[in-house]
């Protein structure tokens, strides 16, 4: 029973998933000067006897940082409350307990029946300043809730009910299933109800949508029980996948950000129970580059198997986890390729590189990389987001791009990849360079004397050098033989 669900765990971590947004420059957070211009708002509903919902939200910046100070102390002036908490905050990891949400709602419990309490929410720096105009409420809870079971295995609830008998943290790295994890995540239970495990950007929490994860998360371990079973000759059920009591899991492929561990009631008969608990938020932060990971960066030239090369850079993304590759097609554009550390290389998929981009018409789309196979078709994020192309290292050492599922038979036999504009709902050329690996398609260190296709826009690895000339839209795009 271990063992499928730990499988299961690792072949979820999808499901906390998290959307890259490329050629965008972050947003600089607030340094604290201007302390007149950041005002933040707080609501308070759903309130029981032993919980509430506070609703947080404010005029600033995503990258804005805030904290929130939930206390029963409402007689002391809200200021001193403030520098108080700042206080007790000092010399601790402060950056993992600022919330960077422009519109945060969060539940609160257990709290204690007939009781009065406030929350302040105030701007805070990861440096301990404090900016802004704070904002706070003041609620008592009820004299008796009645809302939660002391042990009601299997039962399903009208409303999602945070269930205090569920106490859930991030706890790093561990042993699960005599495995050795680098992220783990434990639940301590005092009843016997039945719950799985997910994480979530803490970004994307959002208690409304919580009965919508469980869902999700029931459907798709129906969909693996159905496909293990099938491929093992196994007859496990969906019980076997569920926690009851103490648990642990593992997230072993997280990249780095803030997070939010959720349990969720799932019954045996694969029911959103209605019961749920949430963790603190926690940070993974971003590994040191191993020595593999950083043999694949720098200047190369990708030497197609029709004599059309290209000069790219390959720069960091996520260390050990992701790569930018510049200068596919001679176009100054990123695409991010997923790198496996297991085996040392990088799977290239359809993606949007590039966001409402400008072209010299005046007509504004996305940059997109697309797969073309040995037909000439197109295969973009509207196709299943196939893998188009792997770079690996071969047995000779040197390092080479091949199309992706080239064993499997049913896959897209893809000779290329290339960045196309999509306007209109229309699919449009920008650069005919596209090298190709009907075979094998080289991938060399560049030298002073190799010859490559320029990148059509001055380029650096610091960024354009100069205001570039919008890119012109080519021919729409039907077929493309090689």
């Amino acid at each position: 029973m271990n063992f499928v669900k730990n499988i299961f765990r690792l072949a979820m971590v999808a499901f906390a998933a998290i959307a890259l947004s490329a050629c965008e420059s972050p947003e600089q957070p607030n340094n604290g000067d201007d302390n007149s211009d950041f005002v933040l708002s707080v609501d308070v509903d759903n309130i029981t006897a032993t919980s509430a919902k506070i609703k947080v939200s404010h005029n600033g910046k995503t990258a804005d940082s805030w904290y929130g100070l939930l206390t029963t102390d409402t007689s002391t002036r809200e200021d001193v409350l403030i520098d108080e908490a700042v206080t007790a905050l000092t010399g601790e990891d402060l950056g993992s307990k600022l919330i960077f949400n422009k519109s945060y709602t969060k539940i609160f419990s257990p709290l204690s029946p007939e009781t009065t309490y406030k929350y302040i929410a105030f701007g805070l720096t990861e440096d301990g300043v404090v900016y802004g105009e704070h904002s706070s409420v003041e609620f008592t809870t009820l004299s008796s809730g009645g809302a939660y079971p002391e042990d009601g295995e299997d039962e399903v609830y009208e409303n999602m009910l945070p269930n205090p008998a569920w106490s859930i943290a991030y706890t790093g790295a561990g042993t699960v299933n005599g495995n050795e994890c680098q992220h783990t995540v434990t639940v301590n239970s005092t009843d016997n109800n039945p719950y799985t495990i997910a994480i979530v950007y803490a970004s994307e929490y959002d208690p409304s949508k919580l009965r919508d994860l469980g869902e999700e998360l029931v459907s798709s371990m129906l969909e693996y029980l159905e496909a293990y079973n099938t491929a093992y000759g196994t007859s496990f059920v969906l019980n076997d996948m569920l926690f009851r009591g103490n648990g642990i899991d593992a997230f072993d492929n997280l990249y780095p950000g803030y997070y939010i561990a959720v349990a969720v009631g799932i019954t045996s008969k694969g029911e959103v129970s209605g019961l749920y608990a949430v963790s603190q938020t926690f940070h993974i932060e971003e590994q040191a580059p191993t020595t593999l990971y950083s043999s694949w960066l720098g200047d190369w030239i990708l030497k197609g198997d029709n004599n059309i090369s290209n000069n790219v850079v390959i720069g960091r993304n996520v260390a050990n986890r992701s790569i930018n590759l510049i200068g596919l097609q001679g176009l100054p554009f990123s695409i991010v390729g997923e790198y496996s550390a297991e085996r040392n290389d990088i799977v290239f998929a359809a993606q949007i590189a590039y966001q409402n981009y400008q072209f010299s018409d005046g007509s504004v789309g996305d940059i997109l990389l697309l797969g073309l196979n040995d037909e000439g078709n197109t295969y973009g994020l509207d196709n299943d987001n196939y893998g188009i192309a792997i770079a690996g290292v071969l047995e000779n050492g040197n390092r080479a791009i091949v199309r992706y599922g080239l064993r499997e038979p049913n896959y897209p036999k893809f000779v290329a990849m290339m960045l196309a504009a999509y306007v209109g709902g229309e699919y449009y050329t920008l650069s005919e360079d596209i090298p190709s690996f009907n075979g094998i398609a080289e991938l060399a260190p560049a030298s002073a004397t190799a010859s490559a296709t320029p990148l059509r826009i001055p380029f650096s690895k610091r960024g354009l050098t100069t205001p570039p000339t919008p890119l012109r839209l080519g021919k729409q795009i039907e077929v493309i033989n090689f």
